[in-house]
């Protein structure tokens, strides 16, 4: 039977954003959010924590102290291999879903159905790509840890172990992948949480959808989009308190 681990990513020494992971949306951390999202994959049996070593990082693991069932792994800050096999040692992974602390609008569905697909074609890795057409910020990975493995074991270059993406990429013939695509192209709606004008905006998003759909997903958010197409256009300056 095929073991599967959702790898949540995350940091607090972003530079454009200072401490995003933690931030509140909605009256709860960002981190909550997106464990409650991850929770919900259908498909995952365990769910892992994967962040940097130093006590700039603390918090992130106090984060996750309220989730029991959220198993946290430190490894190097700059090797992001090294933590994702952490996390597939720890719990006896054969399957990764690679998640990332400034997307707390994961859509959990999306997710599941990325791993299904792999667990279907046996492919070594699966994405929604840039131009998915869904979301920018609602999306996941699906890895196979041997892959990842095969990284580790010959690659050195730590662009490679820091994005792990680009070594498979290099190697189509060895590592064969698959994409998601979608129409309509929805790709410009942004939910990516990156600077604090994203953070003014997820803040909104969060305060119209989160009382009444805490769950929601993508068709919330294009849904609100046609509403309120300001709330996802990052030129457009939004002050704070502004929900209506």
């Amino acid at each position: 039977m095929t073991k599967v681990t959702g790898v949540i990513q995350a940091r607090l020494t972003s530079i454009r954003l200072a401490q995003k992971a933690i931030l509140p949306l909605a009256g709860r951390p960002v981190m909550h959010h997106l464990f409650d999202r991850a929770l919900r994959i259908r498909g995952v049996d365990d769910l892992v924590l994967a962040i940097p070593t130093g006590a700039a990082n603390d918090p992130l693991e106090d984060a996750a102290a309220a989730y029991p069932d959220i198993k946290v792994v430190r490894g190097p800050d700059d090797d992001l291999v090294t933590r994702f096999l952490m996390a597939a040692d720890l719990t006896g992974a054969d399957v990764l879903v690679r998640m990332w602390g400034d997307c707390p609008v994961t859509d959990p569905d999306l997710a599941a159905g990325l791993l299904q697909a792999v667990l279907n074609t046996g492919v070594a890795w699966a994405h929604y790509p840039n131009d998915s057409g869904y979301p920018e910020g609602v999306e996941t990975h699906v890895l196979r840890v041997d892959a990842l493995r095969d990284l580790a074991a010959e690659s050195e270059d730590m662009y490679e172990r820091e994005n792990m993406l680009p070594f498979f990429t290099r190697r189509p013939e060895r590592f064969p992948m698959l994409e998601i695509r979608r129409t309509p192209n929805r790709n410009h709606l942004k939910c990516l949480l990156d600077t604090q004008h994203d953070y003014r905006r997820i803040s909104q998003i969060f305060d119209i959808l989160y009382p009444e759909t805490p769950n929601f997903g993508v068709s919330e958010l294009e849904a609100l989009a046609e509403r309120r197409p300001e709330l996802f256009d990052p030129t457009h300056r939004i002050a704070m308190g502004t929900n209506q």
